[in-house]
């Protein structure tokens, strides 16, 4: 081994022994659930908020968050007792009995770490750890303690010799008489003439002005990451997380600079959408945005797909004549929004509506909740006959309702 990775292996395992010498103290008061966010913040001079968010960004993206908090948790001690008028209290471990629930709720988590994207999100959660702690360990540090020191004993006033002088008399005894410090100038307190003059207070240290435009410029990368993303042809979901990864960036270095608590309010709410966007097929989002109103009067004019990215998609059939014999298929899809259809009074109909997440109500079926999937097939009120129309509606988000006049 060179003496460079000699080095490189030594500062490695010296920035892991003093991780471990003065990792976080979970405090007492101020922490959410296990107080594992206020202790890193507290410990590193982080905001404990943007502690929170990065866990829970890493919890929603593969479950690496729920990991690392609880090794925190169990690793973390606890801020111990304060004793009134007493030193600052030594941190206490983890109890026994929490530490074992801790563990058995690590053994589950571990094993739902199957991902590629979830074992990344420990790698880099670790890595960005290490990473913190090296740069900023020797922040909120307690300084070793010093060797205590002795004070000299004053030689002693030889007995029977009166060294008490009173203010303005001239002193009788060998030792010349010292003036009164400035701020006792009657002289009560003849004991302490030889104390130094109090010095001027200390300035309070400025305060640094808020650094407003890490969120902004944080904001408009974002929006131009996502957007060229998207502009390339990659699903909505993917353009949503690589906004959200360059907001978690911002975040992360507003988190050293002072600024940037702007980006959570963007950050949360764009988390839940990507995360519900990844969760629904990609083809319910094509299409354009708006309000569609569809009327064909011959069976010439049904188009065979309509797709809508979000709005309502009102199909209208009621004019459409379809003879004996003939039949008619068409397709609608709606990312986020309503799909009505009014059938023709004869026509034998079969209608699948189905919901990622909302209501349905296909002729004389309805479900509703995540998934509601109906497939009816109705005759109409003539029986059979009259034409055939096979109708595929879906929505990602909203409702489907399809009825017969």
């Amino acid at each position: 081994m060179s003496t460079t990775k000699r080095a490189g292996v030594a500062a490695f395992e010296d920035t892991l022994r003093d991780f471990w010498a003065t990792r976080p103290v979970r405090p007492r008061f101020g922490g959410k659930v296990g107080g594992v966010s206020a202790a890193i913040g507290l410990r590193y001079g982080i905001d404990p908020i943007l502690v929170r968010v990065a866990f829970v960004l890493a919890a929603i993206y593969g479950g690496a968050g729920v990991v690392l908090y609880l090794l925190g948790w169990l690793l973390f001690p606890k801020e111990g007792d304060p004793v009134p008028g007493g030193p600052k209290p030594k941190p206490e471990p983890t109890s026994s009995t929490l530490a074992v629930i801790l563990v058995l709720l690590l053994i589950p988590s571990v094993f739902w770490l199957t991902s590629s994207p979830s074992i990344i999100g420990l790698a880099v959660g670790l890595g960005a750890f290490y990473l913190v702690h090296r740069t900023y360990g020797d922040r909120n540090v307690a300084p070793p303690a010093a060797a205590p020191t002795t004070t000299p004993v004053p030689d002693a006033t030889p007995a029977g010799e009166n060294t008490w002088v009173y203010p303005g008399a001239e002193s009788t005894s060998k030792t010349e008489q010292q003036t009164p410090p400035a701020w006792d100038p009657l002289g009560a307190a003849p004991f302490a003439w030889d104390l130094p003059e109090p010095g001027e207070p200390e300035p309070p240290e400025p305060k640094r002005p808020p650094r407003r435009w890490i969120t902004w410029v944080t904001l408009v990368l974002a929006a131009f990451a996502g957007g060229l993303t998207g502009s390339l042809g990659a699903p909505l979901y993917v353009s949503l997380a690589i906004a959200l990864g360059v907001l978690g960036v911002g975040m992360l270095l507003g988190s050293f600079l002072r600024g940037g608590r702007g980006l959570i309010v963007a950050a949360v709410p764009l988390a839940a959408v990507a995360m519900l966007a990844s969760a629904l097929p990609a083809s319910t989002f094509g299409g354009s945005v708006g309000d569609q109103q569809i009327r064909p009067a011959a069976l010439s004019g049904l188009a065979p797909d309509y797709q809508l990215s979000a709005g309502t998609v009102t199909l209208d059939l009621r004019d459409m004549q379809i003879a004996d014999g003939e039949s008619a298929s068409s397709a609608t899809s709606v990312g986020v929004g309503d799909i009505v259809v009014r059938l023709p009074r004869d026509v034998d109909a079969t209608v699948r509506c189905k919901a990622e997440l909302g209501d349905v109500q296909c002729l004389n079926q309805t479900s509703s909740g995540g998934t509601a999937d109906q497939t009816t097939t109705d005759l109409g009120p003539d029986g059979p006959g009259g034409g055939q129309l096979t109708l595929d509606l879906r929505v990602g988000v909203g409702s489907v309702e399809v009825t017969r006049d």
